[in-house]
């Protein structure tokens, strides 16, 4: 990926509070970073094609901020930021993130500072249809949760935009064992992000944090990740079946997933309405938000 940069860009405009900054106005200090949802390895183009066209303008982003900064008046620097920022963002689909930060250079106050301002992030938001079910028993359960979903979360093609409750659950396939901290999360992916891919990664996930190749199945782990949707996608093959299979007899699944998608659908069929309708005995508690 890579990142654009402008620094310490200087233009003169009328935002502030006071009315006075408002008629006289003042020069603001803008810097700007923008990541390209772009590889560095020469496969979308950056190396092998040197050409602006795979890549961001940085002077058509500096009008984009001129413009905004000449022909507005916020009483706040926080709008202004946040419409240069969000502007940005839908200004190429090659954008995934922006930071702008704008600093009052000489902000109308006694007493003796650099400046003054404020500074505000966008990412671009992945369309929700992705879930995936967490599970632990081995170690500090709730810090092996939150490791995986940070992790997860890193991922430049995968955005965690929901997370459900904790919630505590006895063993379901093999009983001689700790009892599960397990959660659902929802997430978005970007576009060409194959479930194999994601699959791969959780793997990678798991072993990072220390599952062993020989666990037992079902057995004990310091981390699980299984995908349990992936938009419109059915798989069927030796390592992955999309949608998971078990959803319905799992009620560790069931209760957190339809706590954050109350209206996601399974053999159509929401998951309240196989809650009500199901005869699963397992001992399921809320424990703790996330």
């Amino acid at each position: 990926m890579f990142e654009i940069i402008i620094k310490d860009l200087i233009l003169f405009g009328y935002h502030g509070v006071n009315e006075e900054e408002k008629i006289k106005g003042q020069e603001f200090l803008f810097n700007i970073s923008i990541l390209l949802d772009k590889d560095t390895d020469g496969r979308n183009g950056f190396l092998k094609k040197d050409n602006i066209k795979n890549t961001v303008n940085y002077s058509e982003v500096i009008e984009i901020v001129k413009y905004i900064n000449d022909n507005n008046k916020f009483d706040l620097l926080e709008t202004l930021s946040n419409d240069i920022a969000k502007k940005i963002l839908s200004f190429s689909p090659m954008i995934e993130r922006v930071m702008v930060r704008v600093e009052k250079i000489s902000p109308p106050i006694s007493e003796k500072i650099g400046s003054v301002g404020a500074e505000i992030q966008v990412k671009k938001e992945k369309e929700l249809k992705v879930f995936m079910s967490l599970g632990s028993n081995l170690g500090d359960r709730e810090k092996n949760l939150r490791g995986a979903v940070d992790r997860i979360d890193r991922h430049r093609s995968i955005d965690v935009i929901k997370v459900s409750s904790i919630y505590e659950t006895e063993p379901m396939y093999v009983k001689d064992q700790d009892s599960f901290f397990n959660i659902v999360i929802g997430a978005g992916v970007g576009e060409g992000f194959s479930p194999f891919e994601m699959l791969g990664y959780l793997k990678s996930i798991e072993y990072s944090m220390g599952r062993k190749e020989n666990t037992v199945k079902y057995g004990p782990r310091v981390i699980d990740i299984d995908i349990l949707y992936f938009g419109e996608t059915e798989i069927i093959s030796d390592f992955l079946v999309i949608p998971h299979p078990r959803i319905s007899e799992r009620k560790f699944v069931l209760m957190p997933l339809n706590e954050i998608a109350p209206d996601f659908r399974f053999n159509n069929r929401s998951m309240a309405e196989i809650l009500k309708n199901s005869n699963l005995k397992e001992e399921v508690e809320k424990i703790k938000n996330w």
